[in-house]
């Protein structure tokens, strides 16, 4: 019975996958991927022009999800005209929340899109997060002590926060695979920051 080309198509995908998040894009290997497929290099390639060609058709979907949700976290407290510092955990849990869920349907993509995709189209994922986040926590900021300028220093320490924050998140994202404990440990980890920003807010 031939097997059919969408099964040989997931089967290749499901190899690929395996070999992303072992290897990350630079270091993966086409004819690993094919060999852990059962078929040649050759054959793979009837299927996927290049590496970078299967690297998206594995990532695309997560990172467009991914971004657009962070922008209307954005896009939401942008609307905001007056937070308060104890509000302050609740704006960054949208974030945490998001992220969370999307953990759900796709933990092994947004680890590799985050800590794994050096080299490859989506190189960026992680600084665009950086930023979004960044903005975020201005905002959040600017809302508080109702200005629409932050200093330098401000803006300094809110890169300096953000940064962390998401190093701290793929940290657990690399060391840990189980639903439950990530969002427990993100949660932690934004809780933890959560108060340091009220602090500052409240200066």
């Amino acid at each position: 019975m031939q097997i059919l080309k969408e099964e040989i198509r997931n089967n290749i995908l499901t190899a690929a996958l395996s070999e992303f998040e072992q290897y990350g894009y630079a270091q993966s290997s086409m004819r690993r991927i094919a060999s852990m497929a059962g078929m040649t290099t050759g054959n793979i390639y009837r299927y996927f022009k290049n590496k970078d060609d299967l690297f998206q058709a594995l990532m695309g979907p997560a990172h467009e999800q991914f971004i657009s949700y962070t922008i209307a976290i954005k896009e939401e407290i942008d609307k905001t005209f007056t937070i308060h510092s104890d509000e302050v955990f609740e704006y960054i849990k949208m974030v945490d929340e998001t992220i969370v869920e999307m953990l759900k349907d796709s933990s092994v993509e947004i680890k590799i899109l985050l800590t794994l995709s050096e080299g490859s189209a989506y190189a960026s994922a992680k600084q665009d997060l950086i930023s979004i986040v960044t903005q975020i926590l201005e905002k959040v900021l600017m809302v508080s002590r109702e200005t629409s300028n932050l200093d330098p220093q401000d803006r300094l320490s809110m890169q300096m926060l953000s940064v962390t924050i998401i190093e701290g998140m793929c940290l657990i994202l690399r060391d840990y695979r189980d639903g439950a404990t990530i969002k427990y440990l993100v949660d932690e980890l934004l809780q933890v920051f959560s108060v340091g920003i009220a602090e500052k807010m409240g200066r």
